[in-house]
């Protein structure tokens, strides 16, 4: 009897190997193309290569190429247990951050980095190489022709209209003559539904605003904003030019079609009030491979997005009105400003990703 049991104990290790062999196999005879080569598409690209299948990233234009963008990845410490190969890029960690809103602001300084700012140029190229050793190919194609039998679109933020809530932003690198080592946050600038930052790089100084659409002169509030930085004696920059893009905040109702998966700023993978999107934009690729590799149906693709990231895209701003927000954010900082407990609610929410329920404690305190 014993000897039957064992038999088909074996009888059925040796289906389940076989079954699984099948699987590997159909997945490296598969062949998948990717658009667009930015940090979605090249963290899909890496992991579907390292498991032996055939990628193509096409993308428009060559690498490196710049895109508008702060270049903060927030948390490391997150990052890098996602992503371990994400501390090769070259970068400076910051751990203190002065944050504003109307007449308020408070300093903060955490023992752990609160994010580590890199150029856009250099960290898309560092992901773009590391796909390509693993044997990823790179099409640079004005139309693309996939010929993938799965297509994974990473094409970034698309028309304003595909998102229910979206903004924009205006960011440039400044040469900076003085090192600096705080980063500048500043809620509802001149009452916009959104923030403007000061992000520090070697070398230079990263200065945007982000704003909710619909939002009048943005370009003259950026502008008006770097006269405060100089009035601050934050930064003092040479001129006013910038670059601009569409931030979708908030994601798309569908993350697949037919034969492709929709991943990154394309699915709306941005986190609301901050902007946030390069660790979304790398863990949906990542999902979007495992999807491919372990042969899933597309179904479970969203199932998973929706879990995984799903959690760190909560927020209460895109319900609130303008000032409802800004007055909100105006009484938290006041309060920071005594309440060290509280201070750390505030930058933690805004730094480490996850969406921070503040409960009772931050309800009280706004509300006396």
């Amino acid at each position: 009897m014993l000897l039957f049991l064992y038999i088909g104990q074996l009888r059925k290790k040796y289906k389940k190997t076989e079954k699984e062999k099948k699987v590997i196999c159909q997945g490296k005879n598969m062949k998948v193309s990717i658009l667009g080569a930015g940090p979605t598409g090249s963290t899909a690209a890496y992991y579907l290569a390292k498991e032996g299948i055939d990628v193509e990233l096409i993308d428009k234009r060559e690498f490196p190429r710049d895109k508008p963008c702060g270049g903060g990845l927030f948390n490391p410490p997150l990052f890098y247990k996602e992503f371990p190969h994400v501390k090769e890029i070259e970068g400076k960690y910051i751990y203190k951050a002065k944050i504003y809103c109307g007449k308020y602001f408070f300093e903060y300084e955490s023992k752990d980095p609160l994010m580590k700012t890199c150029f856009r140029k250099d960290c898309d190229h560092f992901l773009l190489k590391k796909a390509m050793k693993e044997g990823a190919k790179l099409l640079v194609q004005k139309r693309p022709e996939p010929e993938g039998d799965i297509v994974i679109n990473a094409t970034g933020a698309r028309r304003i209209k595909d998102y229910p809530e979206a903004g924009i932003c205006l960011v440039n690198d400044f040469r900076i003559e003085k090192e600096i080592d705080t980063a500048y946050i500043h809620y509802g600038f001149q009452g916009i539904k959104g923030y403007a930052w000061l992000y520090p790089k070697e070398g230079y100084a990263n200065i945007g605003i982000g704003a909710y659409l619909p939002q009048k002169s943005i370009k003259r509030i950026y502008e008006s904003y770097i006269d405060f930085l100089k009035e601050k004696d934050a930064a003092h920059v040479q001129g006013k030019s910038y670059s601009a893009k569409i931030i979708p905040f908030s994601s798309i109702k569908n993350f697949y079609t037919e034969n492709s998966l929709i991943a990154g700023d394309a699915a709306g993978f941005v986190r609301p009030g901050t902007g946030e999107g390069i660790y979304f934009a790398m863990l949906s690729g990542k999902i979007a491979a495992r999807t491919i590799i372990e042969e899933r149906e597309f179904a479970w693709y969203e199932k998973q997005c929706r879990k995984e990231i799903g959690v760190y895209l909560k927020s209460a701003v895109p319900g609130l009105s303008r000032p409802l927000v800004n007055k909100i954010l105006e009484k938290a900082v006041k309060i920071a400003c005594k309440d060290e407990t509280f201070k750390k609610m505030i930058v933690e929410n805004f730094f480490r990703l996850r969406y921070y329920r503040f409960g009772v404690r931050f309800f009280r305190n706004i509300l006396k």
